[in-house]
């Protein structure tokens, strides 16, 4: 059959059917142009929060697991939730730790008059079957004192003076344990102020309310600040400091919260820069330590005696070589290098062996950078490690230095917990509070000594700092 076959009306009655079958399809194309296109938005969008989460700068104890669960709607303060795919507890091979044995305070000695079986009276027992039961005490009700301040004037020169007591804080109606429990409350139990006047009701019987409990916290920082300013001098003189820096805002605009970290303290600043004022400002113009850092253009500004971060790089070098063929034999490498300077350490090389190993990686690193590719992030790749090249290896030649700034991580990670619970610091009385009880808890932490009995020291120090120092005070008569 042809087109002769048709009448003129069969043929435009055919076209016609013709013309709508191709409008439904252009229809029906639109419909799955605009699907496709609502998808491929949402891959996008599912990537950037993906990268968020992993990316060469983020280290293998924060990225995801292989599951659906969103890392959002995990518990933050459980940090003994594995992110990695593996399981809490010790590693295979690793000797348990059990808990030290308390000494008992009183003993009660439980005894039984009678079988419980058949009634039989005992005559006496056949051994003891001691068990230890550690308990606190019930929660005590707020011990209310009044302290009747006698003043007094001076018959020679007319001085108006009020007496003090060691008990009795010069401002405020809330004694040294409030103050540094409710510091505590905040900045290790990671409580909201609302959270920590609850506490005080709920176990105490004490009325206070949430600007209560930050006000006692602001007097807690303002005590240990002469301590805050201690550390940052012990910091100031050390041969080598972790430094390394996160976001954090101030009044909802962009700030920087720095941690410096050494052995044995640990202080962090709140700045509004990122630049290197700041590791200048803490550390000093003129200081001649080391500093180990990850790749930000702050500290070589700042100082040239560095060490760049190995963990940052293999991060980077393995992240770019999943996707990138050319940069296979770059990862292999720097992994090869890391892993066999590592073990060559151990053997404890000499002065001069250190020196001539230095010199050769050095030279391996040259040879590695001048390489020719063509994939872009290759030569992104190369060329931060051409960039840095003179600070990947000081730890070759400076037995004491780390060769990755996981300390500084590390003492970031509270920090970060209470930016996820904070939000936002609201004033500079806000970011002087926090970088001055943070830095003090670290430090304590650090060096083994109780937060809490730290903090009721230096509370109660200032106090009588204050009084050394007050000027006498005219008291009201009546």
């Amino acid at each position: 059959m042809n087109a002769d076959d048709f009448t003129k009306e069969e043929l435009l009655s055919r076209l016609l059917q013709l013309e709508q079958r191709v409008e439904e399809l252009e229809r029906e194309n639109k419909r799955k142009d605009k699907k496709i296109d609502q998808k491929d938005e949402r891959i996008e969008e599912l990537e950037t929060r993906l990268r968020k989460y992993e990316n060469p700068h983020t280290p293998p104890s924060k990225r995801r697991s292989g599951t659906d669960e969103s890392p959002t709607s995990q518990d933050d303060e459980d940090e003994n939730v594995r992110t990695d795919g593996g399981t809490p507890g010790r590693k295979d091979g690793h000797d348990p730790e059990w808990r030290a044995t308390a000494d008992p305070d009183k003993e009660i000695d439980v005894t039984c008059d009678c079988c419980p079986e058949c009634g039989e009276h005992f005559d006496e027992s056949v051994g003891v079957s001691p068990r230890l039961v550690e308990e606190v005490p019930d929660p005590q009700p707020p011990e209310i004192t009044r302290y009747n301040r006698h003043y007094y004037q001076c018959s020679s020169c007319g001085t108006e003076t009020v007496a003090t007591h060691p008990d009795c804080p010069d401002e405020g109606q809330f004694g040294v344990n409030v103050i540094s429990q409710a510091a505590l409350s905040r900045y290790d139990h990671r409580l909201p102020y609302r959270k920590i006047a609850d506490r005080f009701e709920q176990l105490h019987g004490l009325e206070l309310s949430g600007a209560s409990a930050w006000h006692a916290t602001e007097r807690a920082a303002r005590a240990g600040r002469c301590e805050y300013e201690q550390i940052r001098r012990q910091i100031q003189q050390a041969e080598i400091v972790h430094v390394d820096e996160t976001g954090i805002k101030r009044e909802g605009e962009q700030a920087w919260i720095w941690t410096f970290r050494t052995n044995e303290h640990t202080l962090y600043a709140v700045r509004e820069s990122r630049g290197s004022d700041v590791p200048a400002e803490v550390l000093g113009e003129d200081f001649a330590g080391t500093v180990i850092c990850d790749g930000w253009t702050a500290y070589p500004a700042f100082s040239s005696n560095l060490q760049r971060c190995w963990a940052h790089l293999l991060r980077e070098a393995e992240d770019v070589a999943s996707d990138h063929e050319e940069a296979e034999p770059v990862y292999r490498y720097l992994k090869q290098m890391f892993v066999g300077l590592q073990s060559w350490l151990e053997t404890d090389p000499s002065v001069r062996e250190r020196a001539q190993m230095h010199r050769s990686c050095q030279n391996g690193l040259r040879s590695l950078v001048e390489r020719s590719v063509t994939d872009e992030p290759v030569a992104t790749l190369l060329g931060k490690i051409e960039g840095g090249i003179d600070h990947w290896l000081t730890f070759v030649g400076e037995p004491a230095v780390s060769p990755t700034n996981n300390a500084a991580e590390n003492a970031l990670r509270e920090p970060v917990v209470l930016r996820k619970i904070i939000g936002t610091l609201r004033n500079d009385r806000g970011m002087f509070v926090h970088e001055t009880v943070l830095s003090l808890l670290a430090t304590w932490r650090q060096q083994g000594r109780n937060p809490y009995e730290e903090l009721r020291r230096v509370v109660s120090s200032n106090e009588m700092i204050s009084r050394r120092h007050a000027v006498p005070v005219v008291e009201p008569s009546g």
